[in-house]
Parts: structure tokens; sequence; C-alpha cells
């Protein structure tokens, strides 16, 4: 009798932990754009240069003096070193996958990474040349 209490108590706990964990919807975007928000400084810049599907030695620019990307809440940045660069505005798409920032013409990147205190944004293009596919790949590392 007691090990039938024991089994029952085990599976009564286990049907209210099953019915408990409910999948939980999370929105991309909007999780992408509360990561953003803050100050993110340019540290690194890696250009990375493929052939044939064949990466390259990855060429590395460290920056002093920092170039800083402000995001704020409602869609704006703002572009600072010293003094203010540019402002402007900056969306990102419905997966989180990539950010346009506004201006002529508007530029998409790739957001490579979000972490809580780095963001990678990437840019890459192919060009084909008979046989041979060069593909460059330049990312920017933004670290808090």
């Amino acid at each position: 009798m007691k090990n039938l209490n024991v089994i029952l108590t085990l599976l009564a706990g286990l049907a209210f932990t099953i019915y408990g964990c409910k999948k939980e919807t999370i929105n991309a975007k909007n999780l992408v754009q509360q990561q953003l928000i803050g100050k993110w400084p340019l540290k690194y810049t890696i250009k990375t240069i493929y052939t044939n599907n064949v990466a390259g030695s990855p060429d590395t620019v460290k920056y002093n003096p920092i170039d800083t990307l402000v995001f704020s809440a409602d869609g704006k940045l703002v572009r600072q070193n010293t003094t203010v660069i540019s402002t402007g505005t900056y969306s990102i798409d419905g997966t989180g996958d990539n950010i346009t920032f506004s201006g002529t013409p508007a530029i998409t990147q790739k957001l490579s990474f979000v972490r809580n205190t780095s963001i990678g944004l990437a840019t890459e293009t192919t060009v084909t040349s008979g046989s041979i596919t060069t593909k460059t790949v330049v990312e920017d590392q933004l670290i808090k």
C-alpha cells in the first residue's frame, strides 16, 4: 500500500510538472531589439576571403579611437566618436537575422551574433569569375 501511494504521488507530481511546462513563443525581432539598446563601441573588423569555399587568413583591424553605435528603443541610431558623426534609423527584420541602417543607399548587414556584451555585424560579397568563386566576408565586432 505504501508503494502505491508513493507511485501515485510521483505520477501526480510528474503530471503537474508536464502541465506546468508550457511552450513559450519568443519573438526574435523583439528579443534582438531589446539586446541592441545601448552603446556599442566598434572594437574589431575581421575580413576573410574565401576562394572556392576555402578560407584565407583573416585580416583583423583593431580600432583606437573607437567609433560607437548608440541604439535606442525607438529605432534611432547615433554614430559617434568624441563627437556625433551621423544620426539615422535602423530596423530589424522579422526573423532577427538582419539589420538595416537608413541612408542613401540603405545598408543591410547580417547579425552574425548578438550576445550580452558583443554583437557581430557581417557583410558578404560573392564574385564568380569562370570557375573561381571569391566570397569576401567583413564582420564588425562591437563589444561593450
